[in-house]
């Protein structure tokens, strides 16, 4: 049921942008992109899914999961390629913490595998707020949101540094949580570790948009493009849209027209994005096709 809500709820957003915005407008503007920039938008954004896979493979062994780098790349481009053509509550992040605990012989691993991917996401979540802190300065924002982000942040502060002690004071019924090393610090040392790679993660996200921005000719400020890409990323993850779309979309038209861009390249930057993160997930394809195809997929992730 609540899938079916979600969907409906993509779909209105798309047939309202459809709506608003001029499609023979976004049709010309993607016609006219600059194919070498959209080339280096899709080499970043390769950069930025390998770091992440090395991110990840920092955080799993924290947790004392030691996988092979290779299997990592192979996982995490199914898990891009599941987040693109699976429902979002069987989608990437569950593909990829199924296979990581299946694999290579090993058992009794599961709560780590999916641990090791809800911290990965989390790590870079904390990157992206620290990128978008950056930037927000540089503009003129009403004092709600302001108010409202500095709590945002300053909660992400007091998790991470209370976390030790609220750990080891978890109440009985997460007891599967307690028993993660998140206070040791062998763990510590990956988590911290991994920080720096998702900064450069997050700054080379900011640069693909960036290069999609010049292919249709939207000048716009790296600044603008820091907050931007953080914002949307945040409104996407928001489970009130079948894996992001509609609202993500929204997301890049109603900034770029806020920053001084069109309704047009609002709409064409936002299909470049979703046409760039179909072409960097489909060496996923070829993984998903060992593993016997997307029926598989899904009967391994349902298990």
């Amino acid at each position: 049921m609540f899938a079916t809500i979600k969907l409906l709820l993509s779909v209105a957003v798309l047939a309202a942008l459809l709506y608003w915005v001029d499609v023979g407008a976004v049709a010309r503007q993607l016609a006219g992109a600059n194919p070498w920039l959209v080339a280096a938008a899709l080499g970043c954004l390769l950069l930025a899914y390998l770091l992440s896979v090395l991110r990840w493979a920092w955080i799993a062994r924290g947790l004392g999961i030691e996988v092979s780098l290779r299997r990592k790349v192979r996982i995490y481009f199914v898990g891009a390629f599941s987040s693109l053509f699976l429902p979002s509550t069987i989608g990437g992040d569950v593909v990829r913490g199924v296979l990581l605990a299946k694999g290579e012989g090993r058992s009794g691993i599961g709560v780590e595998a999916g641990a090791s991917v809800i911290l990965d996401r989390v790590n870079g979540l904390y990157a992206l707020v620290a990128v978008v802190t950056l930037c927000l300065p540089w503009f003129t924002w009403p004092a709600l949101a302001w108010w409202g982000w500095g709590a945002l942040v300053l909660g992400m502060v007091i998790v991470m540094l209370g976390w030790p002690w609220l750990h080891r004071r978890l109440p009985e019924r997460l007891d599967w949580l307690a028993r993660l090393p998140l206070d040791g610090a062998h763990f510590r040392r990956q988590w911290l570790r991994a920080m720096p790679l998702s900064l450069l993660v997050q700054l080379l996200m900011v640069q693909t948009h960036l290069f999609l921005g010049m292919a249709i000719g939207l000048e716009l400020p790296w600044l603008a493009y820091g907050v931007m890409v953080g914002l949307v990323a945040l409104m996407a993850i928001v489970p009130i849209s079948l894996n992001g779309f509609g609202v993500r979309e929204a997301g890049y038209v109603g900034f770029v027209v806020f920053f001084g861009g069109s309704e047009a390249q609002g709409g064409a930057l936002a299909a470049l994005w979703v046409l760039l993160m179909t072409a960097a997930a489909l060496p996923g394809l070829w993984a998903v096709w060992q593993l016997g195809g997307l029926g598989a997929l899904k009967q391994l992730a349902r298990s």
